[in-house]
């Protein structure tokens, strides 16, 4: 979806610094990314890879040594409270790359957006999502707003819902919750009607759904909007990001 975004705006970074949790996820997120890379002809160079602790309580040299490898963009790969805690030395050290492009959660949850506000816009998430076009997902996000005002949907919500109608579906169809019909039916699922990126939910013989998309999602105003795929979108993007100080 990285590239969905360059090839729809015309932008991209030429070059770009990867910060990551020293954790299982950020390691093998940053150790795959040059691969990655080459793989999928992306248009950048991966000039340097920067390991963090997540419990960090100060993270200023790391954000200085991203901001002097001189990269165009920022990759992140983070944790909710040391998302909040680079944000901050970001604009503290006055950098704004073309993009922050952040791959997975903190970026996207809550509490960053209603703690940063305005500096919270822009960020650009590359995440499993949901549909927001799709009818079943207008349903949902409209109850959960009835339940939980001025809730912010994401796929922790959808990705539930979404399994719940798996199993009644799969219930329905076996007409029993005995394991072995129950477990087959699970197997043929086809599942039109849900909220996911995609053609909907149907697995493979390892039980992937590999129909199930990522997403371009990105932060504005504490909400969140799929910008890529473009067949989900929800508005234009906000590509390159805004400097810091010209902030609506």
């Amino acid at each position: 979806n990285q590239t969905l975004l360059f090839d729809y705006t015309k932008k991209a970074p030429k070059t770009v610094v990867i910060l990551h949790t020293n954790d299982t996820y950020g390691t093998i997120v940053a150790n795959n990314a040059p691969k990655l890379a080459t793989a999928n002809k992306m248009p950048y160079k991966i000039l340097d890879s920067i390991a963090y602790d997540p419990t960090a309580k100060d993270l200023s040299l790391e954000v200085a040594k991203a901001k002097g490898s001189g990269a165009e963009g920022l990759i992140v790969v983070s944790r909710l409270n040391d998302a909040i805690l680079i944000t901050k030395e970001l604009v503290k050290q006055r950098w704004t790359p073309m993009g922050i492009m952040s791959i997975g959660p903190g970026w996207y949850e809550a509490p960053y957006l209603k703690t940063l506000g305005k500096l919270s816009d822009d960020v650009m998430n590359f995440v499993p999502w949901f549909d927001p076009n799709k009818p079943m997902t207008k349903k949902l996000s409209a109850e959960m707003n009835k339940l939980y005002p001025g809730l912010v949907l994401n796929p922790n919500h959808t990705c539930t819902f979404e399994a719940v109608q798996v199993a009644l579906d799969a219930f329905k169809r076996a007409g029993t919750a005995e394991a072995a019909p129950l477990m087959k039916a699970l197997k043929s699922t086809d599942l039109k009607d849900g909220v996911s990126i995609g053609d909907g939910v149907t697995f493979d013989a390892k039980g992937q759904n590999a129909h199930y998309k990522c997403a371009g999602v990105q932060n504005e105003g504490e909400k969140l909007y799929v910008i890529v795929p473009r067949s989900a979108a929800e508005r234009e993007p906000v590509w390159p990001i805004r400097p810091w100080n010209k902030r609506a």
